[in-house]
């Protein structure tokens, strides 16, 4: 939204975001850039409502289908590219329909970077055969041209890939080994490839520097590499998400790896080890190298299916595939038709709903303080500050974890959960806490909802991915209260 605006790729110092750093700013332009182009949000009249708000969110998902459509449609093409058509039908059938695919139609900085890492991906393994193609001449400086350019256009994908989450930059192991030896050890066009590999995510430092907050650069690294999730947590979740494309995607790295085909190793293995190190990997940190197994499944089926027609087992070579997609395809259905957001759109509208409209209001009325767990309003705010308009200060004793931030007006709106109203007891020390808590117990209850995404309740195999999401993300979950107190 700030990028829509035309306010820059940030939020502001001043608003109380607390890691201004954490990621680099392609993301949100690549989003924005996107969105823009249909009018969003102006195109859907939104106001304080509960439609507004499933529309607001409805718009950037349907964006990510598309993009996973194209992810899909690159899986096909770099396996088509590198072995066969069976194996890359094969791939990306198990792309489209297993249930990892699921967080490719969340909005994450991962899924972002998706197509633009297949398709240095791809345009690096197309160096390969640049001189059949665009080359039936026999001038050998068309050949060095056209080298140059797939060369060129791979770095830049790359080059954005890594300008959107960090880590991207693993896959540098990959696609500069396929662009050095698919050019035939060409110096000229690996330093071709690693300009703008390098110079576009430079442009994320010298931001900061041209704005004067390198400081803040700093820390907001130091802050990424001090938390701690480690990767055999995630990779315990991708199992537990995906168990039949981890293990056949594992029994595909070795069949490969003992072939001498190293393809899928080379883009898991310097990925796992960042990982491993920087010692802060969710589950759906994972899914950049989601298309890896697929691929390393994909050929070992095709591998398994020549075996079986080999020993003429025509009748059941088709039935590893089968069972595979069929599991996907059933599990990601139930995924797809489950609605999981329905309560957090009615408490977003009900936190709208409460908060007034400050555009023509005095300054001393415009004055509104939001406190509560940050997965409600710091989730909300983009919509309440920068589409709505509805202006106001934000308390977060997930950041604030010691209620400092001074309250410099009685306007106040309480999100209560079970983890604020714990915090505001375990933190009952000082003159700021105990304002806060006056204001909370003279605020009136405005609504009473319930939000629970956990979906514990019958042992399905989804709802094992419903508690990993929200234990892992740690969604809150229970009765949630909204309180207002203005004078």
């Amino acid at each position: 939204m700030l990028v829509i605006q035309g306010t820059g790729p940030q939020e502001p110092a001043t608003s109380g975001y607390p890691q201004l750093y954490d990621h680099p700013y392609f993301g949100q332009i690549f989003l924005a850039g996107a969105l823009s182009l249909i009018g969003y949000p102006q195109i859907l009249n939104p106001v304080s409502d509960e439609r507004s708000i499933i529309l607001l969110h409805m718009i950037p998902r349907l964006f990510m289908g598309i993009i996973a459509i194209l992810d899909t449609f690159l899986v096909f093409k770099i396996a088509r590219t590198r072995y066969n058509l069976t194996v890359a039908f094969i791939a990306s059938v198990l792309f489209a329909v297993m249930p990892m695919t699921w967080i490719l139609r969340r909005v994450y900085l991962d899924t972002l970077l998706m197509p633009f890492m297949l398709s240095s991906i791809l345009f690096a393994m197309c160096l390969k055969k640049s001189s059949g193609d665009l080359l039936q001449s026999t001038e050998g400086t068309k050949m060095e041209a056209s080298e140059a350019v797939l060369a060129l256009i791979s770095g830049i994908c790359l080059g954005l890939a890594i300008y959107t989450k960090i880590p991207a930059f693993t896959m540098m192991t990959l696609v500069g080994s396929l662009v050095f030896f698919n050019s035939k050890k060409k110096l000229m066009n690996l330093t071709i490839w690693l300009i703008p590999v390098i110079l576009i995510p430079t442009l994320w430092p010298l931001y900061s520097a041209a704005a004067g907050q390198t400081d803040l650069w700093l820390h907001g690294i130091i802050w990424q590499t001090s938390r701690y999730k480690p990767l055999s947590l995630s990779l315990t979740n991708f199992l537990q998400i995906d168990p039949l494309i981890t293990v056949a995607g594992i029994a595909g790295f070795i069949w490969t790896g003992l072939r001498k085909d190293f393809f899928a190793l080379v883009w898991v293995v310097p990925f796992l080890i960042f990982s491993y190190f920087i010692g802060w990997v969710q589950y759906f940190h994972l899914i950049v190298i989601f298309p890896a197994f697929c691929i390393a499944t994909a050929v070992l089926i095709y591998r398994v299916q020549r075996l079986l027609v080999r020993h003429n087992l025509m009748l059941i070579s088709k039935a590893p595939l089968i069972i595979i997609v069929t599991f996907g395809l059933i599990v990601s259905t139930i995924l797809i038709s489950s609605d999981l957001n329905a309560n957090y759109f009615k408490i977003y509208a009900a936190i709208a709903k409460n908060i007034p409209n400050t555009q023509n209001s005095n300054e001393k009325d415009k004055a509104v303080m939001v406190i509560g767990d940050h997965w409600w309003i710091w989730d909300s705010y983009w919509i309440t500050e920068y589409v709505l308009g509805k202006h106001h200060e934000i308390l977060d004793p997930y950041y604030d974890r010691n209620f400092k931030k001074p309250i410099a007006t009685s306007n106040v709106i309480f999100i209560d959960d079970e983890k604020f109203l714990r915090s505001m007891t375990e933190k009952a020390r000082g003159i700021n806490v105990l304002r806060i808590r006056q204001l909370h117990d003279e605020s009136p209850v405005t609504d009473t909802l319930f939000n629970n995404v956990s979906r514990k309740d019958n042992g399905v195999y989804p709802n094992n991915i419903y508690s990993i999401m929200t234990v892992n993300e740690r969604y809150p979950s229970g009765l949630v209260v909204i309180r207002k107190h203005f004078d």
